[in-house]
């Protein structure tokens, strides 16, 4: 018997949101809620069918407590047995809060301008299983959801190939959002071959110069921290590099406000308890000019945050870190698969890293008897995108005037 469920911060079932369709249970947690059930959780993330960092408990759990503020998601858990904590965790999904005008906006899986990946967690044997309870969840407890928003999702991955084959069987419609292609880097190349065959000669020449320019000022070492207590120490040196940047001076540094440098913190804590997180720093003298901040889980690494020492910037620290990094990454035995969780225009990795990953955010209707509606959802969705890239453009010919304008004086 399926029993679907809502429970709210305290934990108290709905009697009214119970249904009979077969052996699992699923519930829809408070972070609070979630958390008591971290150590099954990260049993999951430790052998799940696509990894992913950001909805692990020790990252999901800091951004919902320092991040969402009073619009926290709802996490779905999908388990199998019985409630006397003899359950198997089958599926961890964070649902984004409702908003006012949710019958005309997609429900979506909770994304945040820190977590660049919305891949949910899945059981590696029964994912197909878990995902069919979270769509059925959705089905009959969730009214007005013609469709369920997957965002950032791999296209080529596990996960979406569950999910475009069973809408196919079940004639159930799919919609493509923002595909864009991911700069990866993969593991067992010669690190010497790789980089000579994926930068061109005359951008290697400029980045040997500007190495030696570099050397010339000092001893350049790379410095990889993975104990807790030296990680702590590096991490608060990456805020404060980062906070000097231009990202300091715009506010989207990790430091530039309370709750993001609370939140950070946080997730660098847990995530080093669990040697799932380390900082890689390009020192000269043993001063940084570039750091990284990387997160591991089975296997994969997620480059999350770089930022460099402008004081430097004319002899790109920030993409001789990279160089050494990839030399790094591929010799490294545990790692088969880096993502660089950056957009497809990112320029100085592309330039790097010539192996891609095809994103998007992939909408799935949630029941065929829904067609109408999800229809109608995706045409809005479509409209609301094409506006935002319209507002966008106009607000970067803006800052490129304004730039221009600035050098002219």
């Amino acid at each position: 018997m399926l029993q679907l469920l809502a429970r709210d911060e305290a934990q108290q079932s709905d009697p009214d949101m119970l249904l009979a369709t077969s052996s699992l249970t699923v519930e829809l947690l408070s972070p609070e809620a979630a958390a008591i059930h971290a150590a099954k959780w990260r049993d999951l993330a430790g052998d799940c069918l696509e990894p992913n960092v950001f909805f692990e408990p020790g990252f999901a759990l800091a951004a919902a407590r320092h991040l969402a503020r009073d619009r926290a998601p709802r996490f779905l858990f999908v388990w199998d047995g019985d409630a006397d904590g003899r359950r198997q965790l089958l599926a961890v999904c964070p649902l984004a809060p409702s908003k006012r005008r949710a019958r005309f906006l997609p429900t979506r899986i909770w994304t945040h301008e820190q977590a660049p990946l919305g891949t949910p967690l899945l059981d590696r044997a029964r994912a197909e299983e878990a995902l069919a309870a979270i769509l059925a969840f959705c089905r009959q407890h969730l009214p007005h959801v013609a469709g369920l928003m997957f965002p950032l999702l791999p296209q080529d991955g596990p996960v979406a190939r569950i999910l475009t084959a069973s809408a196919a069987a079940e004639t159930r419609s799919i919609e493509i959002f923002g595909a864009h292609q991911r700069p990866i880097l993969t593991a067992g190349a010669d690190p010497k071959r790789y980089l000579e065959q994926s930068v061109g000669s005359g951008r290697r020449r400029k980045l040997n110069k500007a190495r030696k320019a570099l050397e010339a000022k000092g001893a350049v070492t790379l410095h990889i921290m993975r104990d807790p207590h030296e990680l702590m120490a590096a991490f608060e040196e990456f805020l404060a590099l980062e906070a000097k940047g231009w990202k300091g001076q715009r506010g989207t540094a990790l430091g530039s406000s309370p709750e993001r440098a609370t939140f950070a913190r946080d997730l660098a804590m847990s995530l080093s308890a669990e040697g799932k997180c380390f900082v890689a720093s390009l020192d000269l003298d043993g001063k940084p000019v570039a750091m990284t901040l990387l997160l591991e889980s089975c296997g994969r690494a997620f480059w999350w945050k770089i930022a460099y020492d402008e004081d430097f910037a004319t002899i790109s620290p920030g993409v001789l870190l990279a160089l050494e990094m990839t030399r790094h990454l591929l010799g490294d035995s545990r790692i088969a698969l880096t993502d660089s969780c950056a957009g497809g225009d990112h320029a100085f990795i592309n330039h790097i890293w010539s192996e891609r990953m095809a994103i998007a955010d992939i909408f799935v209707a949630v029941s065929a008897d829904r067609q109408h509606e999800f229809e109608a959802v995706t045409q809005r969705e479509r409209l609301r995108r094409n506006l935002r890239a319209r507002l966008k453009a106009i607000v970067l010919q803006l800052r490129k005037w304004q730039r221009g304008r600035r050098s002219a004086h």
